[in-house]
């Protein structure tokens, strides 16, 4: 029967089923539904496979050269105040071919998309090199500056890459299975409920940002690499302004998706008044107001 106009989807309701439909395909095609799982029940995940060790070296090797430049630079940022040696590597999708690679990785990029949607943005690429001595982070969401109740939506999710062994002793992620679920930031005890995610060198911990985590403190000598890529929804201010340190050249070289990751196609902020830009514009819908 020929659909008549009542019958007739409307567009946005079309696009929107094909998006699930694709994260759907990702999903199965991947093996992630195990991922998908504990990503519902506990509010984070480990995906062991996303690139080969060696792919992990490399990483670590350019991070630590990285964050020489910036010693060298006096631009180190500490991490646990000015008598911690603990510092953070910024910028790092503008500083390495490498990083490009990892921030396209498909199974971490497959889960971030199941819980931000393909509309989701990097907020910032990070390095944190976390050595003996210095005192834990601060329990937290990643829901900055937003008061209870959290959205059920997080504002951001996180992909964190295990450079080094993460363990209780070497400073791993602390979590609090579950929290996300509670939508609201963590109260003074939230450490007291804290596990560490225990994942050897290769995996990526993948965790919704209104999980309550934090950084542990690391009990062993040297130091721990981790890198986290930082998504957050397309509404929400970014760390980084990675759109205007992103060559058109770097852009060519890689998909649609990574330009539009580093905010290539953003509707904000709008210019001569025309809000919707007709690249970003695709991912909403028209308003809906009884009063026209």
């Amino acid at each position: 029967m020929k659909p008549t106009p009542e019958t007739v989807r409307p567009r946005q309701a079309v696009k929107a089923h094909e998006r699930l439909d694709r994260m759907y395909d990702e999903i199965v095609r991947l093996d992630l539904s195990r991922n998908v799982l504990e990503l519902d029940l506990y509010g984070y995940t480990i995906v062991h496979d996303a690139k080969p060790l060696s792919f992990f070296e490399e990483l670590r090797a350019t991070i630590l050269k990285l964050g020489e430049e910036d010693r060298q630079n006096n631009k180190t940022i500490p991490l646990a105040g000015k008598d911690g040696a603990s510092y953070l590597v910024p910028w790092l999708l503008a500083r390495g071919r490498i990083f490009e690679e990892a921030v396209m990785a498909e199974k971490p990029l497959a889960l971030i998309t199941y819980l931000m949607g393909e509309s989701c943005q990097l907020s910032s690429n990070h390095a944190h090199v976390r050595v003996q001595g210095d005192p834990p982070q601060g329990m937290h969401t990643d829901s900055p500056l937003m008061p209870d109740p959290l959205p059920d939506a997080p504002v951001a999710s996180n992909a964190m890459w295990v450079i080094d062994d993460f363990s209780l002793e070497s400073g791993a992620t602390l979590v609090v299975p579950g929290s996300h679920k509670k939508r609201s930031n963590p109260p003074a005890n939230a450490m007291e409920m804290a596990i560490p995610i225990e994942a050897p060198t290769g995996a990526v911990i993948v965790f919704n940002g209104n999980l309550w985590h934090s950084a542990g403190a690391r009990k062993l000598p040297g130091e721990r690499v981790g890198m986290t890529q930082y998504f957050r929804r397309m509404y929400a201010i970014p760390q980084e302004d990675l759109n205007g340190v992103i060559s058109d050249e770097v852009i060519a070289r890689n998909s649609p998706r990574f330009a539009h990751l580093v905010g290539r196609d953003s509707p904000y902020p709008g210019q001569d008044f025309e809000f919707f830009n007709l690249e970003g514009a695709k991912y909403f819908g028209p308003t809906s107001d009884s009063r026209g």
